[in-house]
C-alpha cells in the first residue's frame, strides 16, 4: 500500500503545476516524514467493562503512517483513577508491532472508572492530544458520572463554519455538535435568529447531535443559536463572527474524487489572485495544486482519490504569501485497510465446563500478529460501535475530539454512514501539526529519541577527562535464571555510557569493571551509576483528556449476573487468601509434569510456554551419547534440517533460519555448539514464526538452558554490580482444563473471560490455528473477538457470537 502510495505522490507532483512557492510545502512534508514520523497506537481489551478483582488483558499494536512502527521498541501502558493518579504502570517490549501486558485490579477497587493510558517514548514529542486513552467502567453497582451534581450543567453546542470562517457575503455550510455535560451526544433542534430577533433558519441534528444547515451572513449581522436543552431549558449561544473578508472553501465526494470549490466576494478585488492547494496524508503530499481567483470569484476542481489508500485527508487553501485561509479534513474509505480472518467452530460444547475447539484461519501468506479474546457474552454483550481496530487507526488516533461510536463509521458502505462520518470530518479537527508553525521553521522539539528496547546507561563520576580517554566497561549480564551475557560498553570523555537492545524480564544484575584495570585501581576510584532506560514517571494526566465513560452494558439483568459473578469471584479469592495464611495446612495442587516443572524454574516471558518441542537432558540416554546440542537435536523435530560439519552447522526451518538462545540470551552457532551436553538441562524448540525473536521470528528459535548451580557467579565474584530492573515478567492467563480431573475443579467457575491469546503469528506455513477453551459454569453464549495486523500494515477484525 505504502510503495503504491509514493509513487501516486511522484505522478501528482509532475501532473500539478508547481511553483518555487508551492515546492516549499513538499519540502516542509518530506521533512516532517523523515524527522518527525508520528506513532499511533491501538489497544484490545478482553472486555468493555470490569468488575473489582478482575484482570485487564490487553495488546497494543503500534503503526506509523500505514506502516508497522519501526521507530520505537518499548510502549507504556498505565491505569490512572478519577483523580488523573497512575495507580500502575507497565513498559512492554514491541514485536512486530504487537506488545502485551495486564492489570490486576484489587478486589476493594472502589473506582467507578478507570483510563487505560498508552503511548511511546517517542510520541511525547508532540501533542498529547494523540496518545492513546480510553475510558474503563469498573462495575460497581451504580453509573459513574450519575450522580446528582449541585449545578444543573446545560447542553453544549459547538459551531464549525466549513473551511473555517464565514465570510459576509457568501453562502456557506455551518456543521454543528449538541454533547451534554459529559460529552455524550444529544439530538437537538433549534432556531438561527438575527441581532434583532427575528427568526432565519431552523436547525436539527442528523446524527449523534450533529447536522448541517446554510448561511449567507450579512455584513454588520451576529447571529445567535437558541435551543431548549434535555432539560427543558433554553439556550443560547452565538454562531462565530462573520469576516468581511477570505475564502470559502466547500468539498462534497464524488466518485472520481473530492470535488472542491473556493469562493471570494465579487466585490472583493483584494483577495483575486492566486491561491494554493496543498492536500497531505500522515505527513504525505498527495495533491498541489494553484488556483486563480482573478477573472472568476468561484473555482470548482477535483482532486482524484483513485490510488490513495483509507484515511483522512487534510486539504489546505494558503494565498501568496503562504498563509493558510482555509482547512478541510475529509476521510477516503476505499475498504483497502483489512484482511479477512475466518472463524469456525471445530467442536462446541453447550454444557457446563464442555470443551470447544475454536478454527482460525489466515489467506495471507505473509507474517500476521494478532490477538484473541474469547468471553462469556453475557456479561461482555456486542456493543454497537464501539472502538474497534480499524476505527482506532485509521480515523480516530489522527483526529482530535471524541468521537461516539467510531466503530460504526466502518460497519456498513451505505450513503447514510458515509454522510454521518463527514459530519465527524465537519466538527473535528486534524492538527498532527500547524502550517503557520512549520511554514515559519518551528518545528517539534525532540527532547525523547526513540527507544531501542531496553539500554544500560549511566554516568562515571571521580575520573579525570584524560584518565577517560578511550576506556569501556566490561560487564556481565547475569540474569535469575542463570543466564548470563558477557557486555562490552563504551565509556564518552563526558563520562556518560549507553548500550541500547538488550532483553530481558524481571530485575538483572550487571557486574562491570573497566577493561584492562589491573588490580581494579580505576573501578575503585569512580563513582558509577548505572540504570536502565525507562521512563520513571508518565506525564501529567488532565481532566482534559480524559473521554466520556460508556457502560456497554444497558440491561439490568445482565449488569446483576455480571456483578454476581464478581462477587463469586472476590469471595474465592479471599477465601484462597485465607487458606494460604493458614499455619500447618496441607494443600493438594494439581501434579505438574517433569517439562512443566522445568519450564516454569528455567524459563521466562515469551521463553515459557510456546508452541513448540520440549526436551529434558536428565536421563535421556541420547543427551548423554550426543557430541553437542545441535547433533542431539537432529531428527527430533519435524521439519527442522541440522546439518553438522565439525563445529560449524546449517539450520534451516520453514525458508528461514532458526534464532538460537543460551539462556534466553540471543547467541550464535558456535558457542551452541561449545556447549558440553552435560551442562544442558533443557532445550525447547519453538516453531516458526518465534516473536521473542528480533524480526518475527520467521525460522523459530532453538533456546538452550544450561544447568543451576553454586557456581554460576564465580567468574563475576569481587566485582561491583547494580542492579537493572528490565520488563515486567508476562502473566500467563489460566484457562482450566476440566477433561483432567483436579481438587481446583471443585468451586465454581464464574470466569468472565474464558481465553485470551495476545500473540499469535502465522505466516506462509502457519496460516491455521486452533484454540481450546472450557465452558464455565454460567456461560450461555461466547464471544470471539479476533484482531491484529499483517506486515503490510494491513488490519483485521472478526467478531462471532455463538
Amino acid at each position: 500500500m505504502i510503495r503504491m502510495f509514493r509513487i501516486l505522490l511522484f505522478m501528482l507532483a509532475v501532473a500539478c503545476s508547481v511553483t518555487t512557492q508551492a515546492q516549499s510545502f513538499d519540502s516542509i512534508l518530506q521533512k516532517l516524514d523523515s524527522q518527525y514520523p508520528q506513532e499511533k497506537i491501538h489497544v484490545q481489551l478482553d472486555k468493555a467493562a470490569y468488575n473489582a478483582g478482575e484482570t485487564i488483558w490487553l495488546k497494543a499494536y503500534l503503526l506509523s503512517a500505514y506502516t508497522l512502527s519501526n521507530i520505537s521498541k518499548n510502549i507504556y501502558t498505565e491505569l490512572i483513577n478519577e483523580k488523573g493518579e497512575i495507580v500502575q504502570r507497565k513498559v512492554t517490549p514491541v514485536v512486530v508491532s504487537g506488545a502485551a501486558a495486564s492489570f490486576e485490579l484489587p478486589t476493594t477497587l472502589q473506582d467507578s472508572v478507570l483510563f487505560l493510558r498508552a503511548y511511546t517514548r517517542w510520541m511525547l514529542n508532540f501533542d498529547s492530544a494523540f496518545l492513546y486513552v480510553q475510558s474503563i467502567p469498573i462495575l460497581t453497582g451504580k453509573k459513574a458520572g450519575n450522580k446528582k451534581q449541585a449545578t444543573i450543567q446545560p447542553d453544549i453546542i459547538s459551531f464549525f463554519p466549513e473551511g473555517g470562517d464565514m465570510i459576509t457575503g457568501l453562502e456557506s455550510t455551518i456543521a454543528f455538535k449538541a454533547t451534554d455535560p459529559r460529552g455524550l451526544p444529544v439530538k437537538t433542534s433549534g432556531n438561527i435568529l438575527n441581532s434583532k430577533g427575528d427568526k432565519l433558519l431552523s436547525f436539527s441534528s442528523r446524527h449523534d447531535g450533529m447536522g448541517t444547515f446554510l448561511l449567507k451572513p450579512q455584513p454588520g449581522e451576529q447571529y445567535t443559536a437558541v435551543w431548549q436543552d434535555h432539560y427543558g431549558k433554553q439556550q443560547k449561544k452565538q454562531l462565530p463572527a462573520p469576516r468581511d473578508k477570505g475564502i470559502i472553501l466547500d468539498a462534497i465526494h464524488r466518485p472520481d474524487g473530492i470535488q472542491y470549490g473556493l469562493k471570494r466576494r465579487e466585490d472583493a478585488a483584494d483577495q483575486a489572485g492566486l491561491y494554493y492547494v496543498v492536500a497531505q496524508m500522515q505527513q504525505q503530499l498527495v495533491y498541489m495544486a494553484k488556483v486563480n481567483l482573478s477573472k472568476s470569484a468561484t473555482v470548482t476542481a477535483v482532486i482524484p482519490t483513485e490510488n490513495l489508500p483509507t484515511g483522512i485527508v487534510q486539504m489546505t487553501i494558503f494565498n501568496e504569501q503562504q498563509q493558510p485561509l482555509a482547512e478541510r479534513i475529509m476521510f477516503i474509505n476505499k475498504q483497502d485497510y483489512y484482511f479477512i480472518t475466518d472463524l469456525n467452530v471445530q467442536v462446541k460444547g453447550t454444557e457446563k465446563r464442555a470443551k470447544n475447539v475454536i478454527q482460525m484461519d489466515v489467506p495471507d501468506s505473509i507474517i500476521c500478529n494478532l490477538s484473541i479474546a474469547i468471553t462469556d457474552a453475557g456479561v461482555n454483550p456486542v456493543t454497537r460501535g464501539e472502538n474497534d481496530i480499524y476505527s482506532q487507526i485509521l480515523l480516530t488516533s489522527d483526529i482530535k475530539g471524541y468521537v461516539h461510536d467510531p466503530g460504526y463509521y466502518f460497519s456498513s458502505e451505505a450513503d447514510s454512514v458515509k454522510e454521518h462520518l463527514d459530519l465527524v470530518m465537519l466538527t473535528n479537527g486534524w492538527r498532527r501539526f500547524r502550517w503557520e508553525d512549520v511554514l515559519a521553521g518551528r518545528f517539534p522539539v525532540i527532547r525523547n529519541q526513540p527507544e531501542d528496547y531496553l539500554t544500560l546507561e549511566g554516568t562515571i563520576a571521580g575520573l579525570s577527562k584524560t584518565e577517560l580517554i578511550d576506556r569501556e566497561l566490561s560487564g556481565i549480564l547475569s540474569l535469575k535464571n542463570g543466564g548470563q551475557q558477557a557486555l562490552i560498553i563504551p565509556v564518552g570523555r563526558d563520562g556518560h555510557f549507553t548500550l541500547p537492545g538488550l532483553f530481558y524480564y524481571d530485575t538483572a544484575r550487571v557486574f562491570y569493571q573497566f577493561t584492562n584495570d589491573k588490580n581494579k585501581v580505576l573501578t575503585s576510584k569512580a563513582v558509577i551509576d548505572m540504570k536502565n532506560n525507562f521512563l520513571k514517571k508518565g506525564p501529567d494526566f488532565s481532566k482534559d483528556e480524559q473521554p466520556p465513560l460508556i457502560f456497554p452494558l444497558q440491561d439490568q439483568a445482565t449488569l446483576d449476573k455480571n456483578l454476581q459473578s464478581a462477587q463469586k469471584n472476590i469471595d474465592q479469592k479471599e477465601s484462597q487468601r485465607k487458606v494460604q495464611t493458614l499455619e500447618g495446612v496441607v494443600v493438594k495442587a494439581k501434579q505438574k509434569s517433569r517439562e512443566e516443572k522445568m519450564d516454569e524454574e528455567y524459563s521466562s516471558g515469551m521463553f515459557r510456554g510456546g508452541n513448540g518441542y520440549t526436551f529434558i537432558t536428565e536421563g535421556d540416554p541420547t543427551a548423554n551419547g550426543a557430541m553437542t546440542v545441535l547433533t542431539y537435536l537432529q531428527g527430533k523435530v519435524p521439519g527442522l534440517q541440522i546439518s553438522v560439519f565439525g563445529s560449524n552447522a546449517k539450520l534451516a526451518w520453514r525458508g528461514g533460519s532458526p534464532t538460537l538462545f543460551v539462556n534466553e540470551m540471543q547467541s550464535d552457532v558456535q558457542l551452541i555448539q561449545n556447549t558440553p551436553m552435560s551442562d544442558v538441562a533443557m532445550i525447547k524448540v519453538f516453531r516458526p514464526p518465534f516473536f521473542g525473536a528480533s524480526g518475527g521470528g520467521a525460522g523459530g528459535a532453538i533456546a538452550v538452558y544450561t544447568k543451576k548451580g553454586g557456581s554460576s557467579n564465580e567468574n563475576v565474584k569481587g566485582l561491583d554490580f547494580a542492579k537493572i530492573p528490565g520488563y515486567t515478567p508476562d502473566r500467563e492467563f489460566f484457562a482450566p482444563d476440566y477433561s483432567t480431573p483436579s481438587p481446583d475443579h471443585d468451586q465454581e467457575d464464574v470466569r468472565t473471560t474464558l481465553y485470551w491469546n495476545p500473540f499469535i503469528m502465522t505466516d506462509k506455513n502457519n496460516r491455521r490455528q486452533f484454540f481450546t477453551f472450557y465452558n464455565n459454569d454460567i456461560t450461555r453464549k461466547i464471544r470471539v473477538v479476533i484482531e491484529g495486523i499483517n506486515a503490510e500494515g494491513k488490519l483485521t477484525r472478526m467478531e462471532r457470537v455463538y
